[in-house]
């Protein structure tokens, strides 16, 4: 199974289990850091709580009375979990050490694997101290649904080997605890005072372990450290510590076989692109590091890593997409089942909302776009699953959301939702783009979901709707002189009073001049009463028209080869902002990928995905940051939809419509491609699993799919169309 290593101590990584993360910095340590729970956001978690703020080693050389808390000098990031070294961290002392630690998958629990080697032609005889720091605290926003933290921690039980602590106001507990066999001199202190070398926030405390360990020349010696937790009684943690300890190696080795089972589902291989693949298998390992179980919640993925460990509906209406790209189905469904339970019981009238925490509170109701995105995600997933039971659960919150953003959030009837978007700048709170496009996306999506379901009246009434609200965004939303459609739509004298407070926005952004850019605009406004179109910010949302093949052609091809350029694309991918041109994320890469692939464009489609995979591993081995090249959420979700979409749905070109048993294929391929094998393996639509090789070679397409559950298949390519159902299909087509 592959690996990648880093030198760089400082950046965060991630050890997940779907129960437990651990957080922490590359050499070893846990220094607080975070925004939403000030200096609380690393640590071990079992979410909705928080257990230890941290582990450490001590290693003592006895006969030099040289004595170093133990940091890394090199990380190595594996799938299944995560890898330290230790040599230099430990000065003079000469033993190495390796630590490798991994979170079962469905244990509320991880472990810790300790290996020493004496290097030296000497005896060396060894103080090693083990501590831990507790924090047993709930997730952010707890406070506000009632949910307050203990006055402090207190070890309850504490035997020679480890120790059970409880949080004061809560049945929260954590045990903290090691096997070390053939060592002496055993030492064991708790209490508030026991500190590690990192001084650590909270209401915690500490469990120190002390040995003594002598080592012969070249002698290894291992011993593992288990953590448990729960959230709900004493007993629970008790027998979870027990499980890890007396289980560990199986362990181990099914959570391997678990990651080895995601790269094989929609196994990509480009020929002679073996960095692209790796990157690929690596977007789905990362996937699923986010999801998140919460007993009393369920199972679904959450945004990111360090700073969203919870679920959005933004988000996952992305995210959702590349989850059916890449085989997970399961995931999806329990994720929208997370969304549309806890939408209906924080808003009961088809509004998703925007943000969930662990602890099941609701921190924003929604923004107008998530809903609407979320109801063209529901037919996305019907498409590749094909399960009528699971459309005509979503249907009616769909039915819902769309009749509240036309009622409720549209009270002009010009069929443009106001409201909060994608873009959560203050002030932006009016008819913008991507409400508009996933809106009427939507009312498309519903129209489907109406036909299949036997419901013609309103699969009819839906249609014509869509095609009025495709319209009027071509008609309102396109600045002809521009080239570009507009980021939202307003009159004059909606615009003139949040001036100020937009211009204040885009100073705290560092940009200066927006002042005098908006000022232009409106001097040469017309109308104060006449709805127009505005470039505010020159967002990243203005792909969405193209993204979702809504706008028209000539407008999509025109704004498009504007938006690939330098006013639009850095080194690493698109600007949230042509006008900031100061941050970029993989969802806006990503998003600004599909949109060119919808129109045609594979060159500039792959350009996008190489300027994004750029930042592969700059911070965390094996990951892209959420934001370009290296800051933010070290692991992000919607990574997976701005690589599998146009890796998989423009570039192999499969278009599933798994309740017809069909499958659509149009190829686009890259340039760069050309002559190359592009194998797609296990690819999953319905009840069937699919292989599919393909090679483009001087104008000619040649195509083997294995299909064995006996879908019919629509091959289509430079104005050909092939269909066939048979279990082995090869095509080979060329150029007219």
């Amino acid at each position: 199974m592959k690996n990648v290593s880093s030198r760089h101590p400082f950046p965060i990584y991630l050890t997940a289990g779907e129960y437990m993360k651990a957080i922490g910095t590359q050499d070893g340590y846990f220094p607080d850091f975070g925004h939403h729970l000030a200096g609380e956001m690393g640590g071990v978690w079992l979410h909705p709580i928080k257990l230890l703020d941290g582990f450490w080693l001590r290693v003592k050389d006895k006969k030099r009375d040289i004595s170093v808390w133990a940091k890394a000098d090199e990380f190595i990031n594996h799938p299944w979990g995560s890898e330290f070294r230790y040599d230099h961290g430990l000065g003079h002392i000469p033993v190495s050490i390796i630590r490798t630690q991994f979170a079962p998958e469905l244990e509320k629990g991880m472990t810790v694997r300790y290996e020493l080697h004496n290097y030296s032609d000497q005896e060396t005889e060894l103080e090693l101290e083990l501590l831990c720091r507790t924090d047993l605290r709930p997730v952010w926003f707890s406070e506000e649904i009632g949910i307050e933290d203990g006055q402090e921690d207190c070890f309850e039980t504490v035997s020679e080997w480890d120790g059970l602590a409880k949080d004061s106001g809560n049945d929260w507990y954590v045990k903290f605890g090691a096997e070390m066999p053939g060592v002496s001199g055993q030492k064991l202190r708790t209490g508030a005072d026991v500190l590690g070398p990192e001084w650590t926030a909270g209401k915690g405390t500490g469990l120190s372990m002390t040995v003594d360990k002598t080592l012969a020349p070249g002698e290894k010696y291992t011993f593992d450290v288990y953590i448990a937790g729960s959230y709900t009684s004493s007993e629970e943690c008790e027998a979870t510590y027990e499980r890890l300890r007396q289980n560990r190696n199986q362990l181990l080795e099914d959570k391997q076989r678990v990651f080895e089972r995601i790269d094989s589902m929609s196994h990509l291989e480009v020929e002679g692109e073996q960095r692209l693949n790796d990157i690929f298998s690596w977007v789905k390992w990362n996937t699923q590091w986010l999801v998140q179980r919460v007993d009393f919640i369920g199972r679904g993925l959450t945004a990111g890593s360090p700073h969203y460990p919870w679920w959005f509906g933004c988000d996952n209406s992305y995210s959702v997409q590349g989850l059916m790209a890449i085989g997970d189905f399961e995931l999806a469904r329990d994720t929208v089942d997370i969304l549309r339970k806890m939408s209906m019981e924080a808003n009961g009238n088809g509004r998703i909302v925007h943000e969930i925490t662990t602890m099941g509170a609701v921190a924003n109701p929604g923004n107008t776009q998530e809903t609407a995105h979320f109801i063209g995600m529901i037919w996305d997933m019907f498409c590749w699953t094909g399960d009528t039971g699971f459309l005509q659960e979503n249907y009616d919150i769909c039915v819902k959301g769309l009749d509240w953003l036309l009622r409720e959030m549209d009270p002009d009837r010009d069929l443009f939702p106001s409201g909060y978007g994608i873009i959560e700048i203050s002030g932006l709170n009016m008819e913008l783009i991507d409400s508009a496009v996933y809106t009427a996306q939507a009312a498309w999506a519903l129209s489907q979901m109406s036909r299949v379901l036997g419901d013609s009246g309103s699969a009819d009434a839906y249609e014509l709707l869509a095609d009025r609200m495709k319209k009027a965004i071509n008609d309102m939303y396109w600045c002809e002189d521009e080239g570009l459609f507009a980021d939202a739509v307003a009159p004059k004298k909606d615009i003139i009073p949040k001036a100020d407070h937009l211009v204040r926005v885009a100073e705290k952004h560092g940009i200066t001049g927006y002042r005098d850019y908006l000022d232009q605009l409106l001097k040469g406004s017309g109308d104060d009463e006449a709805d127009r179109g505005w470039l505010l910010n020159k967002n990243w949302v203005l792909v969405t028209p193209m993204e979702s093949g809504i706008a028209d052609e000539e407008k999509g091809r025109r704004a498009l080869e504007r938006m690939r350029s330098s006013e639009f694309i850095g080194d690493y991918g698109t600007y949230l902002s042509g006008l900031y041109q100061n941050e970029i994320m993989t969802i806006s890469t990503g998003a600004h990928a599909v949109a060119e692939a919808v129109y045609g464009n594979a060159d500039a489609a792959l350009d996008l995905l190489q300027r994004m995979m750029r930042t592969f591993s700059m911070a965390l081995p094996g990951s892209m940051n959420e934001m370009s090249p290296d800051y933010g959420c070290a692991v992000q979700a919607w990574t997976v939809y701005a690589m599998a979409v146009p890796l998989i749905r423009q570039f192999v070109g499969v278009k599933p419509l798994a309740h017809l048993r069909t499958v659509h294929m149009t190829p686009l391929i890259p340039s760069a491609w050309e002559g190359k094998k592009v194998s797609l393996k296990q690819l999953r639509i319905g009840d069937a699993l699919l292989d599919i090789m393909l090679r483009s070679e001087q104008g000619n397409m040649h195509a083997e799919i294995a299909n064995p559950s006996g879908y019919k298949v629509v091959f289509e390519w430079n104005g050909q169309t092939y269909i066939s159902d048979e279990k082995l299909i090869s095509i080979t087509m060329s150029c007219q």
